[in-house]
């Protein structure tokens, strides 16, 4: 028996495995609010706590996207989420902060394979025409699972402690895992795939081939490699301002109870969630009425660039309400952007390197990460204020998407090799 449209299935399992991933990894800091207050923990421990797991992400990524291109996409998923799932379970039992610590490095360590190994399996099942609006789908996943985390984590945290709310989202990633090795092969060995999208998927194989044996180093030699992680350090601190800042700012700035904070998150993210969906979808809409791929990218990315500048009025809002729409605006560019960054190196790389150039390029994401969750944390405890961070958060994604024109990132390599750095 086969199934049509079998690599929408592969997608929707990969916008699955995002949606667990984002659930675990904003479980602490929903229930940060009774963390911080049962172990005495100030902002910037806090963040101390957060960057473990950010520091691990963003490193992680580089050996990652190397480690799913040796190893394959199907056993590199299963051990990535094995380890980030227990990681967050065993969160339940810790008693000293540095246990936090640690298991947020693991969780990120886990977690650091979920991007490269999504890019490389969209490469591998999806042709370029296709594969913005199949990245958008598994990116929207994050949002989701940011949508879904506030009203669980929330809830759990409220009537059952934080401990609970742990186990609980800790195990998701163990179910998933049975449906990905039950349902995961590649395309070339698939028995469930039928013949006519047999010629969709592998016809588009050998549309990036290098001629060359290029080392993971040998990457770093052109220009588009390092502009990559360069852009998206410009670019993501209004995410993880967000992803970890938002609920302590509910709590703390505007007095909003645990509960109603979990609940209140959803906009933000729902807004994430159709950034990530229209992002993908318009530029391959463009794509498909003819303009190339790198101009219908651009075009997105230079729009929602232009929608992140919501985050410095948020700065500024004297309501809740007029804080979240702005806000939810600023979640909304970013969506749109990422979901068109997220598949670049798809579209300059040789199948066998994109989730390696995906993990460089991520890492300056990460960088950028802990960058903004130190200073949030710093900035907060002294001067009881977010507005500083929204405010240059803001203007950030103006420049990375004019950094990533200047550099004509969307060249493939193998046609710039005299041109490398």
């Amino acid at each position: 028996m086969k199934i049509r449209n079998l690599r929408w299935w592969i997608c929707a399992l990969l916008f699955l495995a995002s949606v667990i991933s984002y659930i675990d990894r904003q479980t602490i800091s929903i229930a940060a609010p009774a963390i911080t207050k049962e172990f005495s923990l100030s902002n910037e421990q806090l963040a101390g706590i957060l960057s473990a797991f950010l520091f691990a992400y963003t490193f992680g990524q580089l050996v990652s996207g190397r480690f799913f291109d040796w190893i394959g996409s199907r056993r590199g998923f299963a051990i990535s989420i094995a380890v980030w799932s227990a990681a967050n379970a065993l969160t339940a039992w810790v008693t000293k902060p540095w246990g936090f610590q640690y298991l947020r490095f693991l969780l990120g360590i886990g977690e650091s394979g979920n991007f490269p190994g999504g890019v490389k399996v969209l490469t591998e099942w999806f042709p370029a025409k296709e594969r913005a609006f199949a990245g958008g789908v598994f990116n929207s996943g994050a949002s989701t699972g940011a949508i879904v985390a506030g009203p669980l984590v929330g809830t759990v945290t409220h009537y059952w402690g934080w401990r609970a709310a742990f186990i609980v989202t800790g195990s998701l990633g163990f179910i998933w895992l049975i449906g990905w090795l039950l349902l995961y092969r590649r395309p070339q060995e698939h028995a469930l795939l039928t013949e006519e999208e047999r010629a969709v998927v592998l016809t588009h194989e050998q549309a990036i081939e290098s001629p060359l044996h290029l080392r993971w180093l040998d990457l770093l030699r052109f220009r588009q490699v390092w502009a990559l992680p360069l852009a998206r350090f410009l670019e993501e601190p209004i995410i993880w301002m967000s992803v970890f800042w938002l609920p302590k700012y509910f709590v703390d700035v505007r007095g909003l109870s645990l509960l109603h904070t979990g609940w209140l998150l959803t906009l933000p993210f729902v807004a994430l969630d159709i950034g990530y969906i229209a992002g993908g979808w318009i530029s391959s809409d463009l794509v498909r009425r003819g303009w190339s791929v790198q101009s219908a990218k651009l075009a997105v990315m230079a729009a929602a660039a232009v929608l992140m500048l919501a985050a410095i009025p948020a700065g500024f809002a004297g309501s809740v309400a007029g804080f979240t729409v702005f806000i939810s605006c600023a979640t909304m560019g970013h969506g749109a952007w990422f979901s068109n960054m997220l598949t670049i190196p798809s579209d300059i790389t040789p199948p066998d390197l994109v989730a390696s150039v995906y993990g460089i390029s991520a890492m300056g994401g990460g960088l950028g990460g802990i960058f903004v969750t130190e200073i949030t944390g710093i900035v907060a405890d002294r001067f009881h204020t977010f507005t500083p961070v929204l405010v240059v958060a803001g203007f950030l994604p103006l420049l990375a998407t004019g950094l990533l024109v200047r550099l004509k990132v969307w060249k493939p390599l193998p046609s710039v090799l005299t041109a490398c750095c």
